[in-house]
């Protein structure tokens, strides 16, 4: 792969001259204090974009009200003028490293337009100049306006929301852009020319009924003489049929949001055009090459690697580790129930200052790291970062584990890209010792010598112990996925989690039937994972059929038998039962191996009932940390 080049232009965003064109988005990583205060947590964590070659570094959803703040913990609160002190280090952070530091100014109130007194709407705007005004004075050099995803200033633009019939309402479009219009000038002329301005917004909100490009243009044309620079992202967050367009899952298409920019950079702007939603660094230089955008934000892809652009501008493209789009560093509630922010495959991320140097180990400490998974190839690199020459036992020809089952589904490209890239990162370090096809008997290990052993043999499938289940007709649904079995056209799936509900999406789009049951409801199924309902939803439209509470009991060859909810026995035929009903740790190596030295460390599925890539590379990096 050629090195980028576009991307490492410079650009002119109004008054500043800005390093390259790529900003970090604004994002939520809730490391501040509870009342919106700056943390050093916060500090270490917002300046790691800076150090690495980030053109623009914005700081995420900052609340410019005390109410959207009493609502909106952990965030900076831009209500408080005490802020500004905290502040001022994060822009020291930023500009040591030589980026532009900006922050994103939000207010989300759920109240419509038409519910605010005219006295309210003035007190918005005030609000949003006067955390402005405070940003200027903690030395940013940007503010990021959020006019986008559904939020309150946003709303004044959208007939479908806006039912006002005064002055900010939608009858005419100088009354529609005036709430928008005033509040630019306000913020203008607290903050100077020598700041820049750049709006965020919905370049289409996507829903029928909202806002989309042909009128997003020419809200821009309208106000692009007083900003600096137009931020395109898409969908509404009030609106749930549009969430995968504002923060795209694994499932959606990478960029997801790129066509919608770059309908704004034909459209003639005079502001530059950013570009958001699931971009890499080779996508970002291919939109930027081919002028659909003046740059390109992204943040998801700065978590799972912070030195992507150091990587990048060296030629070393492969080394750069790929962002799953898990979605684990949103959060499960992030407003009802906020936790720090945490990324799957890199641990360290969101626990600064904990992490930002990795201590040498002890010289010529001997560790034997038995499993080449997830945990396992996590744990072996880490031990080389502190100066150690692991030695590596897999069992099998190939490393990998069970990423490559995780990966097998074609909706997963994004865990495949991963588990790719950790093999490949594995087998290209010099400092490790690879046995691969051997099992690491206890006898072997024990040959070794070592002073510490990890290991992480993950688990075996669970089968359940029913008539019939063994069957010729009977295969496991992680099977299906990576071409070692093959079904029938009826195909029923048992277990409703992730792995069989994204089997069964893939069947169905193939033209199989597929029904799949589990014994919970699915909205339990659901509570597990936030991911389990966006795959329901997507195997339903895919027309997957879906039957809750229901008991497993037999399987015959042209049929599955279960039990209902009230005891009913139900009778279904079909030409395939495919299995998906979570694993269970490998015992007897686990078992085998336990004492084989004093420091002993179990990681990933091999110490849970059910883990994942998450808590599977999270343990590998402990391991490797504590040995």
């Amino acid at each position: 792969m050629e090195k980028p080049t576009a991307i490492f232009q410079p650009l002119q965003v109004g008054p500043l001259r800005v390093r390259n064109r790529i900003e970090v988005s604004p994002a939520e990583p809730f490391l501040c204090t509870k009342d919106g205060l700056v943390t050093e947590e916060f500090v270490d964590f917002t300046a790691q974009f800076a150090r690495y070659g980030a053109g623009i570094v914005t700081v995420g959803d900052s609340p410019v009200t005390q109410a959207y703040a009493d609502e909106n913990h952990y965030v900076v609160n831009l209500a408080d003028p005490m802020v500004v002190h905290g502040l001022t280090r994060v822009t020291d952070a930023i500009h040591r490293w030589g980026a532009v530091a900006s922050i994103e100014l939000n207010l989300r109130d759920e109240r419509r337009p038409e519910e605010f007194t005219v006295e309210e709407i003035h007190g918005i705007q005030r609000a949003f100049a006067d955390a402005a005004e405070r940003c200027r004075k903690a030395s940013f050099d940007m503010v990021m306006l959020h006019f986008g995803h559904g939020h309150t200033a946003a709303s004044f633009y959208s007939p479908h929301v806006n039912r006002r019939t005064d002055e900010y309402g939608c009858d005419t479009f100088e009354n529609r852009i005036r709430f928008a219009s005033e509040l630019i000038d306000q913020v203008r002329q607290r903050i100077g020319p020598d700041m820049a301005i750049e709006i965020r917004m919905s370049g289409d909100e996507i829903y029928p009924e909202g806002v989309h490009a042909e009128d997003g243009i020419r809200f821009v044309k309208a106000l692009e003489d007083r900003i600096d620079m137009v931020h395109i992202s898409a969908g509404s967050m009030y609106d749930i049929r549009t969430m995968d367009y504002t923060i795209q899952s694994t499932y959606m298409p990478r960029p997801t949001n790129l066509h919608i920019a770059a309908k704004y950079k034909a459209a003639g702007l005079k502001i530059p055009v950013v570009s958001v939603g699931s971009h890499d660094i080779l996508s970002a230089e291919k939109a930027i090459s081919e002028g659909q955008c003046d740059a390109v934000a992204m943040i998801r892809a700065f978590l799972a690697d912070p030195e992507q652009l150091v990587k990048a501008k060296k030629g070393r493209l492969e080394e750069i580790r790929p962002c799953l789009r898990c979605n684990v560093c949103t959060g499960d509630d992030p407003h009802g129930c906020p936790k720090p922010l945490r990324c799957t495959v890199n641990p360290p991320q969101g626990r600064q200052p904990l992490f930002d140097r990795i201590e040498p180990a002890k010289a010529g400490k001997k560790v034997v790291v038995v499993g080449g998974g997830a945990a396992g190839m996590e744990a072996a690199r880490r031990l080389t970062e502190r100066g150690l020459k692991p030695v590596l036992f897999e069992k099998e020809k190939e490393l990998g584990g069970s990423l490559r089952t995780a990966g097998a589904n074609p909706l997963k490209g994004d865990v495949r890209r991963y588990g790719d890239w950790s093999v490949r990162m594995t087998l290209q370090n010099k400092n490790i010792d690879l046995r691969l096809d051997t099992e690491a008997t206890r006898e072997r290990v024990a040959a070794e010598q070592p002073d510490a052993v990890i290991v992480a043999v993950g688990s075996t499938p669970i089968l359940p112990p029913v008539e019939g289940v063994k069957g010729e007709n009977v295969c496991l649904a992680a099977d299906i996925d990576r071409g070692l079995a093959k079904p029938g056209k009826k195909v029923i799936i048992v277990g409703a989690g992730l792995t069989g509900t994204e089997t069964a999406v893939t069947l169905a789009r193939e033209g199989h039937e597929v029904l799949v049951m589990d014994l919970l409801p699915l909205r339990a199924v659901q509570a597990r994972d936030k991911a389990v309902g966006k795959a329901h939803r997507l195997a339903m439209a895919a027309g997957v059929q879906f039957k809750e509470e229901f008991r497993l009991k037999a399987i015959t060859p042209t049929s599955l038998i279960g039990e209902e909810k009230d005891g009913t026995v139900t009778e279904i035929p079909c030409d395939t039962v495919a299995l998906s009903l979570g694993v269970r740790p490998r015992k007897d190596v686990t078992e085998a191996l336990e004492g084989v030295c004093g420091e002993m460390y179990f990681v990933g599925d091999c110490a849970l009932r059910q883990g994942n890539i998450t808590t599977a590379v999270r343990d590998g990096f402990y391991a490797a940390m504590n040995v």
